[in-house]
C-alpha cells in the first residue's frame, strides 16, 4: 500500500493498494471502521463501500469526494506510480 501525497483527511487512512485493479481508485477508510473505493476519474468521482462495520458519514463521503475531483490529476499520477511499483 502507498499513502495518498495529493491529500490527506484527519481521522481518514487514504491508500493506493501497488498492483491493483482498474479503474484508478484509492482506498480510503478507518482501520476496523469502514472502507470504500474511490473512483476519481469519473465525472463527478464516485465510490463504493468495501466494508462497514460502523457506517461511514455522509459528510465523510462527501468531503472525500470533492477533494478527489479538486485532485484529479495529481491523484492519476500517483496511481501510475502505485501500478507500476508492484
Amino acid at each position: 500500500m502507498v499513502r495518498l501525497r495529493a491529500f490527506q483527511l484527519a481521522g481518514c487512512r487514504l491508500r493506493f493498494h501497488t498492483g491493483d485493479h482498474g479503474p484508478p481508485h484509492f482506498h480510503a477508510g478507518v482501520v476496523d471502521a469502514w472502507e470504500i473505493r474511490v473512483f476519481f476519474l469519473q465525472e463527478p468521482p464516485g465510490y463504493e463501500v468495501k466494508f462497514e462495520v460502523k457506517r461511514v458519514s455522509g459528510r465523510t463521503v462527501r468531503e472525500i469526494l470533492k477533494l478527489a475531483a479538486a485532485h484529479r490529476a495529481e491523484l492519476f499520477e500517483e496511481w501510475e506510480r502505485s501500478q507500476a511499483d508492484e
